[in-house]
């Protein structure tokens, strides 16, 4: 059960990480540069939110 939570807790890092990440891009660069790497961070975190939902079903304790 720790490692479970510990992988889940390091993934919402990331996720929090990228997200703000894709947030800044959304200021700092030009407008379709930041649109970009804005959006591929949100299809990163979607696949990071999807993994995540796999690994709490099929964790083994």
């Amino acid at each position: 059960m720790a490692k479970k939570k510990t992988v889940l807790t390091i993934m919402w890092i990331v996720i929090a990480i990228i997200a703000l990440a894709a947030i800044a891009s959304l200021i700092i660069f030009p407008r379709w540069k930041g649109m970009f790497l804005a959006g591929s961070g949100g299809f990163l975190i979607l696949n990071l939110l999807l993994s995540m939902f796999f690994i709490h079903r099929n964790f083994k304790n």
